[in-house]
């Protein structure tokens, strides 16, 4: 025999307090279906044909036909419930329109009221998912939370009025007062916190988590802010990451930011790819973009400024309006303002910077010029102190600096080369220049490498260059190569190279009339350049003056001859003229 059982009023043995008031039940009745439990006026139907259902209140389950294993409590839970089955309604009017939606569980007032079709659903408090139509798989845990959902699916919203207004948005997780309020077709957004991402409207796939994050976000997509009111100003920014309490709280319409620090990128309102790491870095920033920023407060007065690089606590802190500039280390060009292009490297290094460009600083409290200077290479621990305003310098080497405030185009080079003018380079602090040699024992050593060549060249001074004044002076190279200053002083290599060999007995001397032919056709003595070799190879004075000696000692020897002609002569004119 089929069972199902009804509960009417006794007669006798319980008072009626009021009237549409059930107080007893009576022995079961018959019924097209089975194992069913219905109690209240008029719960259930005498016409049911599912099986297993529980309905408990006036009108719960009024509607079933073959609906099973639903479990309805309370005044018109599941009151249309025809064919849908395994939902438990506990609440006034919890399921109340549910016709075919199957495996739901709704327990409070009007919970899930308005669902038809939809199933898998779990709608916990006072009108929660209460316009659900045929949204599925969703969770909504809290006083209103989902209330307006009508077809989304797989929501998760805990928390009173949790994803209030969302109507078709799906994969939503929304955990906290107020959480995703907003949302009506935005999907696959996780916020968490009370009130965050409550204007959220249709943007997706993002991540708020804290009180008030993400706050005023409506159409923004795939942003993530994690702590107390991150990001909570930003609106349809999208793609930036904050992740800190206050982080990117200013930011409006900024995109693809990444802020990480309690209040890094605070005042951020249209500013686009950034990247702020560290404790209030890049706090003022409102419309700079592409700037990175790393360290408490690291770019902290950043305004406008772009594509900075920043990296060290309070690295470019005053930094406002200046561009393309990269500082790395504690309080690198803290003081830096609008000046562009400035590459500073070194704790503390840079400070006296604040408008100028292209300057290069690398070193510990490094330093250059301001004002109208710029385009300095400061290279060295607390290199380039003394030159604040000075322009187009390059100093290498620790406290390597300027004499004067104001020098342009000056060089020192070494550790503690001190240069004193412009246009000028020094090389070292009382210390050897070496060119080609690893152990330079003067001033300016010099070594080619190579025996016999000096390795020097004075491109612009060569033979053809007039003369500027006359000196029997010069500059030449003692045996050790050192430059000396000295006076004309030929020398020889070997006797045979000089002009003793014209007085020996077996030197041939010329005759008067072969040196009298050779003069008539070539127009010089024998062995004599010519004018024109002179200008084609120009003379070794050594051999030049060996020439001269040997045609003097020639011409002494021609006159010895002459003289003992003479003397013959006069012997016989003397003896022809004797009586």
């Amino acid at each position: 025999m089929k069972k199902i059982f009804y509960l009417f009023p006794l007669l006798f043995g319980f008072p009626l307090l009021a009237q549409n008031n059930y107080v007893a039940t009576s022995p079961a009745t018959n019924s097209p279906s089975q194992f069913n439990t219905l109690v209240g006026i008029n719960a259930g139907n005498t016409s049911l044909t599912g099986q297993d259902n529980t309905a408990t209140g006036a009108y719960a389950g009024y509607s079933l036909t073959s609906g099973t294993d639903n479990v309805f409590y309370g005044f018109n839970a599941g009151r249309l419930t025809t064919t849908g089955g395994g939902n438990a309604f506990l609440g006034v009017a919890a399921g109340y329109s549910n016709t075919t939606g199957g495996s739901n569980t709704f327990v409070g007032g009007n919970a899930g009221f308005y669902n038809t079709s939809g199933y898998s659903n779990v709608f916990l408090g006072r009108s929660a998912g209460n316009t659900n139509r045929t949204g599925n798989d969703n969770s909504f845990i809290g006083a209103n939370a989902g209330l307006f959902n009508f077809d989304g699916i797989e929501n998760t919203f805990v928390g009173s009025s949790a994803g209030f207004t969302n109507t078709s948005g799906f994969g939503n997780s929304f955990v906290g007062r107020k959480a995703g309020y907003n949302n009506t077709t935005g999907y696959s957004n996780v916020f968490f916190g009370n009130v965050s991402g409550d204007a959220n409207t249709t943007g997706y796939s993002n991540v708020f988590l804290g009180v008030l994050s993400g706050h005023s976000n409506t159409t923004g997509v795939r942003n993530t802010f994690v702590g107390t009111s991150a990001g909570s100003s930003s609106t349809t920014g999208s793609e930036n990451v904050y992740v800190g309490s206050l982080a990117g709280i200013g930011t409006n319409t900024g995109s693809n930011n990444s802020f990480l620090g309690s209040n890094a990128g605070y005042s951020n309102a249209s500013g686009s790819w950034n990247t702020f790491i560290g404790y209030s870095s890049g706090y003022s920033n409102s419309t700079g973009t592409r700037n990175l920023f790393i360290g408490s407060n690291a770019g902290y007065f950043n305004n406008t400024g772009l594509s900075n690089t920043f990296v060290g606590q309070s690295a470019g802190y005053n930094n406002s309006l200046g561009n393309n500039n990269t500082f790395v280390g504690t309080g690198a060009g803290y003081n830096n303002t609008t000046g562009n292009n400035n590459i500073i490297i070194g704790p503390n290094s840079g400070t006296a910077i604040t408008t100028s460009d292209d300057n290069v600083l690398m070193g510990y409290n490094a330093q250059a010029g301001d004002g109208k200077g710029g385009h300095n290479v400061i290279i060295g621990g607390e290199a380039g102190g003394g030159q604040w305003a000075g322009t187009s310098n390059t100093m290498i080497g620790h406290q390597a600096s300027a004499e004067s405030m104001a020098l342009h185009h000056a060089t020192a080079i070494g550790a503690g080369a001190r240069v004193t003018v412009s246009n000028a380079v020094v090389i070292g602090n009382q210390a050897n220049v070496g060119i080609g040699t690893t152990a330079p024992t003067a001033r300016l050593h010099i070594s080619s490498g190579q025996p016999n060549v000096s390795g020097l060249r004075l491109a612009d001074l060569t033979t053809n260059s007039p003369t500027t004044q006359h000196t029997d002076q010069f500059l030449t190279v003692n045996e050790r190569g050192d430059v000396i200053k000295a006076r004309y002083q030929l020398r020889i290599s070997n006797v045979t190279e000089w002009s003793d060999k014209v007085f020996s007995p077996t030197y041939q001397l010329r005759p008067l009339d072969s040196v009298a032919n050779y003069v008539r056709e070539q127009g010089h003595l024998p062995g004599v350049p010519s004018a024109t070799e002179l200008v084609k190879e120009g003379i070794d004075l050594v051999k030049m003056n060996a020439t001269l000696l040997e045609k003097i000692e020639e011409l002494t020897l021609y006159m010895i001859q002459q003289q003992k002609r003479i003397e013959q002569l006069e012997s016989r004119v003397e003896r022809q003229t004797k009586p």
